[in-house]
């Protein structure tokens, strides 16, 4: 009962000298997640996949049960679990059952396919690569961990455990641990990089910053006034977007209190807020006098998002920077021409530069501050959408992603 392999499994183009004895290089990422879900960590592993398959690596995806398939994507599942319907980001009691099924299809994947690296997304990929290449021992297979951000700093955020302090302790000296267990770590932010460093002893050499990945259907330029025709939107007026998890964890409770007091000086202003669960949000907006229009399309298929920014004239990221995540949203935005209204991380402002609208300081005030300032300055608006472009085509295309994803498994291999 290991799992199930998909009897469609997509077979990748073959070229010569990639891998052991000039067959193409095989690579099994572990997603212990509900895969495919419009989630970032999800879409961060689908364009990593896209990349790396452009760079010519055949690359398996094994996964839990649940979760929508994706066209071209090689993906092998364990069994549903049952009961187990939750594909929103947090924790859920069905994970550990999860990731030991997770294990067992993965070792058998490994061996089976002959596998040349592990590549385990998220600390429980990693922890179950490390066990499948500790059951592989004469193998010996190079295990990658891709995190992107803090375990023990999402479940604060998420607060999960906020009333058991000495189990947060716990995942935090897991956490500790499970970072000196890969053979290299890639992370996706500066402060992750730094977090690394700092808590877990591991060497500045084993860590490689890789930035999320774009596809190029971000970069068409599409029509605002006909796309706003098209999703039956108001023809005139600026919009403001949101992507992403409407959770407290990404930030959507300081976001709502940021709309509150912006609508006061921009009363025609609307705001589109796309992702899920739109519960809370729809509860917020029932007691909201005076609100200004508020879309909440739901959830949106990913390879969609594009003709949805295509709509707006400015796009806010409310998230903190408590996780050590890195937002990838923003490079969505920027690769749009949004212009972008976020707190002042360091991850935000490598990717922005001076280009974008950062609130000062941490609060639903600082951040409808920032957002004042964008919406009464068209000029700087049009100026910061342009070259946020230009940087996310410059430095976060799939082909430059695959090369250096490729040039770290080369050196690993």
């Amino acid at each position: 009962m290991a799992g199930r392999d998909k009897t469609e499994a997509v077979r990748q183009p073959r070229t010569a000298g990639d891998g052991p004895d000039g067959r193409t290089r095989v690579v099994v990422h572990i997603a212990p997640t509900p895969f495919f879900a419009n989630r970032g960590c999800h879409i961060r592993i689908l364009n990593e996949y896209e990349a790396l398959r452009r760079a010519g690596i055949r690359v398996i995806v094994c996964t839990y049960g649940l979760g929508s398939d994706v066209a071209d994507v090689d993906i092998r599942r364990i069994w549903s679990i049952p009961g187990y319907r939750k594909t929103t980001a947090g924790f859920s009691p069905f994970k550990p059952l999860a990731d030991v099924l997770l294990f067992f299809l993965c070792l058998r994947v490994v061996l089976h396919e002959h596998a040349d690296i592990i590549h385990g997304h998220l600390h429980e990929g990693g922890l179950i690569g490390w066990c499948v290449k500790t059951a592989l021992f004469w193998r010996r297979i190079p295990l990658i961990m891709d995190i992107q951000g803090s375990l023990s700093g999402e479940l604060r955020a998420y607060g999960t455990f906020r009333h058991l302090p000495l189990l947060l302790r716990f995942f935090s000296w897991l956490e500790r641990l499970i970072l000196r267990l890969p053979d290299r770590i890639i992370c996706s932010s500066r402060a992750s990089f730094a977090f690394i460093v700092d808590t877990s002893l591991v060497a500045e050499k084993d860590i490689e910053m890789v930035g999320d990945v774009v596809p190029a259907s971000f970069f068409t330029v599409l029509d605002k006034r006909t796309q706003r025709e098209r999703l039956q939107l108001a023809s005139d007026g600026i919009i403001v977007i949101y992507s992403g998890s409407l959770l407290p964890g990404k930030g959507i409770d300081v976001l709502l209190e940021s709309m509150r007091l912006v609508a006061r000086s921009h009363p025609a202003i609307s705001f589109v807020l796309v992702g899920y669960p739109k519960e809370a949000v729809e509860q917020f907006l029932r007691v909201w006098d005076n609100a200004p229009r508020v879309v909440l399309p739901g959830e949106v298929p990913y390879r969609r998002l594009a003709e949805w920014l295509a709509v707006a004239d400015l796009a806010v990221d409310p998230k903190g920077s408590e996780s050590g995540e890195a937002s990838g949203k923003i490079l969505h935005y920027m690769a749009s021409g949004l212009p972008v209204v976020c707190f002042s991380s360091e991850n935000n402002r490598r990717f922005l530069g001076e280009h974008g609208f950062f609130a000062v300081g941490t609060s639903a005030t600082d951040l409808a501050l920032a957002m004042d300032l964008a919406l009464t300055d068209e000029r700087a608006r049009h100026i910061y959408g342009a070259l946020g472009r230009e940087r996310a085509a410059a430095e976060y295309s799939q082909d430059a992603v695959g090369r250096q994803l490729r040039a770290l498994y080369d050196s690993l291999a």
